[in-house]
């Protein structure tokens, strides 16, 4: 399928707009944000400044966090993991970052020769590294993939905000970054609640390999049942999650 296919099941919207503080509290239909997309943009452009206190990247793993899984073409890092609020932060995760960071068009101008030279030289020691992976695509490619890819998320975000997460957008978020970026690859996408005995299938019980109490007429410790809202097994669930890949 291709980006515009992406684009026509998304939505109508072609962006984000306007600027309003972010709602913490969620509408339970499909954990949906009681806010609208201007409240995601607002808060990821905060986010990309100096005073910004808690990035949105870096909040604590909640009952509706939304979980992903990534690796780079470019280099061989395994994968990672990385977790937000809800379903629409993933979403801008990509919008307001991954792809601002990863498309950016390179100089072209008469007075970008030293520029493009140091780029160049910067390619040439490194064979296997970024430089020389994006010197693939031409500015023309990068701004393209930039506007569909753009265009594509915000149209998501808004079907998000409006009808609650849906299991078929975490497919339609791997196509569009599929589709858009250059190196990173988004590789699974995890809702939580619904989607953590999936989640817990990849990386298994973080207590599991604990030890426990064993009975006496026990042989072996039992592996205590993950609660997703016991006190503790949140934060046990974030420690195996970022825990480095093999």
């Amino acid at each position: 399928m291709g980006m515009a296919d992406v684009m026509d099941e998304t939505g109508e919207t072609d962006d984000v707009a306007g600027s309003s503080s972010f709602l913490a509290t969620f509408s339970m239909k499909g954990a949906a944000m009681t806010g609208t997309a201007q409240t995601y943009q607002q808060r990821w452009q905060d986010a990309m400044t100096p005073e910004c206190a808690v990035a949105p990247w870096d909040e604590k793993l909640s009952p509706t966090s939304c979980v992903i899984f990534e690796s780079a073409r470019s280099v061989s890092l395994g994968e990672w993991c990385t977790f937000f609020a809800d379903f629409g932060d993933a979403v801008c995760f990509y919008r307001y970052l991954r792809i601002p960071e990863e498309l950016e068009t390179l100089p072209t101008g008469d007075g970008d020769g030293d520029e493009l030279a140091r780029l160049a030289s910067m390619a040439s020691l490194e064979p296997s590294g970024w430089w020389r992976y994006r010197a693939r695509f031409s500015n023309e490619e990068i701004r393209r993939r930039r506007y569909e890819g753009e265009r594509a998320l915000g149209k998501l975000l808004e079907r998000f905000v409006r009808e609650g997460y849906q299991a078929e957008m975490a497919g339609k978020l791997m196509e569009i970054v599929a589709t858009t970026l250059i190196d990173f690859e988004l590789l699974d996408v995890y809702v939580l609640p619904g989607d953590l005995p999936r989640l817990l299938a990849q990386i298994g019980n973080p207590f599991a390999e604990c030890d426990f109490m064993v009975e006496e007429d026990d042989a072996t410790p039992a592996t205590p049942a993950f609660d997703l809202n016991a006190q503790g097994h949140r934060e046990a669930l974030a420690e195996r999650l970022i825990e480095p890949g093999p």
